[in-house]
């Protein structure tokens, strides 16, 4: 049964950069909501642990529970809305949880689309582009697992070309955003024992891997996120126990690059990353800043995991139900 959830826009106390302010919305769910969805100023979908899948089409001033049958166990670490009726949702692992469903109906019916019998596997992250979608799962042997679809999610592929990997080395469940379309890519950024950008350019085979110059080595430091930025990529990561500890933050300039510009560092670990053209806004369980191309401007210290924008609203989820929007400069 879905019931609808009245909402609060409440404003955090931060350190202002071009007026953005955080307005903080209540969802009315305690569970910790690791993927965000943005469609447009109004709609917007979020998903987390113990099966929940929230949606909004009035801002975040109101949001609706949904229910998925026999999910209450699973963990949707993401989920991608194309619009107020339709969404994809996918389940992290490990082995059979890892899931996908799927809505045409907004969240009155649901439809598995994806799964998996192998018990090693573990499902990140998606990424879509129009119909055109990519999913990927940490390594199975020596490459890393990336199913696709051109239908929007209603069927799957694996496809037998995922990014190499070296061992011990793998991708975050951490806000849904450890893949991403470039202009004319796909990215995918690791951490564990290697913290790289792998990029396929479309039309082509072959991965290419650059070192992030970030943290590695540890099973908890790596990078965490990846955005379009630019023409090229922008990512962020850290270390996940150490929240607090300075971040990372890296910047490809182009496709063609060779090597990346490791950035002045965010306040803390930061998992999640979303950019415009003029702005990328960072989020982390110690805060929330943006970073204009030249330097980093803490917004809030309010705890976050995820972050997506669509136009000129960033929408926020995070841990004990957070949800939030930030209105951006056009």
């Amino acid at each position: 049964m879905r019931r609808a959830l009245a909402g609060l826009l409440l404003s955090l106390p931060l350190v202002a950069q071009a007026g953005l302010r955080i307005e903080t919305l209540q969802g009315g769910v305690d569970a910790r909501l690791r993927g965000v969805s943005a469609v447009d100023a109004k709609i917007a979908w979020a998903s987390g642990s113990k099966g929940t899948v929230l949606r909004t089409t009035d801002g975040g001033a109101h949001w609706q529970r949904l229910t998925v049958p026999d999910a209450d166990k699973l963990d949707f670490r993401d989920v991608e809305g194309f619009d107020a009726n339709s969404a994809v949702i996918m389940a992290a692992g490990p082995g059979v949880q890892s899931r996908v469903f799927r809505t045409r109906d907004g969240g009155a019916t649901w439809t598995q689309t994806l799964d998996t019998s192998n018990d090693k596997a573990f499902f990140d992250c998606m990424a879509f582009d129009g119909a055109r979608g990519w999913l990927l799962g940490d390594p199975v042997g020596d490459r890393y697992q990336l199913y696709t679809t051109i239908d929007g999610g209603e069927h799957w592929t694996l496809d037998s070309n995922g990014p190499p990997a070296q061992k011990d080395e793998a991708a975050f469940a951490a806000s849904g955003t450890c893949i991403a379309r470039l202009k004319g890519a796909t990215a995918v950024v690791s951490g564990g024992a290697a913290s790289r950008l792998h990029l396929l350019r479309d039309g082509e085979h072959d991965w290419r891997a650059l070192d992030t110059g970030m943290a590695r080595g540890k099973p908890a430091t790596g990078a965490f996120s990846v955005s379009a930025w630019r023409g090229g990529a922008f990512v962020v990561g850290g270390e996940y126990t150490a929240e607090k500890s300075p971040g990372d933050a890296a910047t490809l300039a182009a496709l063609n690059a060779k090597a990346m510009h490791v950035d002045a560092a965010p306040r803390g670990y930061r998992s999640g990353v979303a950019c415009t053209q003029r702005i990328c806004i960072v989020v982390g369980p110690s805060g929330v800043d943006s970073w204009d191309g030249k330097r980093w401007t803490a917004i809030s210290d309010a705890s976050f995991d995820a972050v997506s924008i669509r136009g000129n609203v960033a929408w926020l989820s995070g841990a004990k139900g957070a949800l939030a929007r930030i209105v951006l400069p056009r």
